[in-house]
């Protein structure tokens, strides 16, 4: 194994699928269901933060996967 290969493992090792996979998925649900929730008449505050809270999770996800934390 040369350097290259190494390096190229090393910085796949860095990225973490799961932190991609994960971001997307949280990203939309919560960007759904805070559509949801402005949408309705009734005003449900514990799941607009509750979506809110995955939006934020979702791109702390991405960002980690996109630094390669």
């Amino acid at each position: 194994m040369n350097n290259e290969e190494a390096g190229t493992e090393e910085q796949s090792s860095k990225r973490n699928i799961w932190n991609l996979v994960l971001g997307l998925v949280f990203l939309g649900y919560g960007s759904f269901r805070l559509y949801q929730k402005m949408e309705s008449s009734d005003s449900d505050t514990f799941g607009i933060i509750l979506a809110i809270a995955f939006i934020i999770f979702g791109i702390y996800d991405l960002y980690k996967y996109f630094t390669g934390k």
